[in-house]
């Protein structure tokens, strides 16, 4: 198929980008409640005229949970819209976010008194699309005075991207794109401030698979390899909402595997990410309306899908699904 025509390319993402930028800013127009109420009417809406959004979230949850009755996967669905609605909504609400609206709308667990104390100390932040990702970077920014660092891919519209990066630098959130030289990550980490990784995405035919939900999912093994590089805290993150939309955001300590690194760099990694795969997998299916079913998690198939399956079958069953607090799982993967 040919390639459209680079100029033709331009107009249109510049077209894209002024219709997201004049609806969101339309949006912005109303106050923070009525405009969640609006959205509520937005987002079926958007359901109704775009067929594939439902059948891509109800696709996910049938899969994911093949023997939910339909009743459920009814509810999750309408919860799942509701939580696209809070995260457009506190978009459109991240410019004027103050402390104000922090202590309204979101709740720390256990309290906000731990997570500035581990916060503090600076180090790698593991987190998944599960809640609003985008908020709990505003939620760290307000319980700590330490810098954080986003990892984050390039949008492809340059105007896109931009504004996603000015908006974020309003509550003092800084990214790194996934572009630049990993040194750049390091020397933060070694002077201690803070860098996330949103990694449960589709990472191709470069990533490496593994369970996921019951699937197996092509996966970024960034958060292992700098936690191989540095030996700097670790935490673990998650966000989930309740039904008066406030954002329970709950922060823990989390541990490497219990073994020299420098015996097996390439196991000790794949442990690490197994591990936080692992422990993403038992959150969401606690919050499982919560998660972020529109992206395309488990778009790469590998080619020898039946036989890694095999694989995790055999270990899970053999050892168990690890605790990510656990010892080393010695030569299981």
């Amino acid at each position: 198929m040919a390639r459209t025509p680079r100029n033709q390319r331009t107009v249109r993402r510049f077209i894209e980008y002024s219709l997201a930028r004049f609806t969101i800013g339309c949006f912005r127009i109303f106050p923070f409640r009525l405009r969640a109420r609006v959205l509520s009417g937005f987002a079926v809406f958007l359901a109704l005229i775009f067929p594939a959004i439902r059948r891509r979230i109800q696709g996910n949850l049938n899969a994911i949970f093949p023997d939910m009755p339909t009743e459920d996967v009814t509810r999750l669905y309408k919860h799942n819209l509701r939580v696209l609605r809070n995260m457009i909504n506190e978009f459109c609400e991240e410019p004027r976010m103050t402390r104000r609206f922090v202590d309204r709308y979101i709740v720390y667990h256990p309290d906000r008194e731990t997570h500035a104390r581990l916060l503090d100390r600076g180090g790698i932040l593991v987190l998944g699309h599960l809640g609003n990702w985008e908020t709990m970077g505003v939620g760290i920014t307000h319980v700590t005075e330490n810098d954080l660092y986003v990892f984050s891919k390039r949008h492809s519209n340059p105007w896109s991207n931009d504004w996603v990066e000015r908006t974020r630098a309003t509550q003092n959130i800084k990214l790194i794109y996934t572009d630049e030289s990993p040194r750049i990550a390091l020397g933060l980490l070694k002077k201690g401030r803070l860098v996330a990784f949103i990694s449960d995405q589709d990472a191709g035919k470069s990533g490496e698979f593994f369970p996921f939900l019951g699937k197996l999912a092509s996966t970024y093994q960034g958060p292992a390899l700098f936690a191989r590089m540095t030996d700097v805290p670790i935490l673990f993150l998650i966000s989930y909402y309740d039904e008066q939309d406030r954002l329970h955001f709950e922060i823990e300590e989390f541990q490497r595997p219990n073994w020299n690194s420098k015996d097996d760099p390439r196991e000790w990694e794949r442990e690490f990410t197994y591990r936080w795969v692992k422990h993403l997998e038992n959150q969401v299916r606690k919050h499982p309306g919560d998660y972020y079913w529109l992206h395309r998690r488990w778009h790469t198939r590998p080619e020898n899908e039946n036989q890694i399956q095999s694989h995790w079958a055999e270990l899970e069953q053999k050892y168990g699904p690890p605790d990510h607090s656990a010892d080393r799982m010695s030569g299981r993967l």
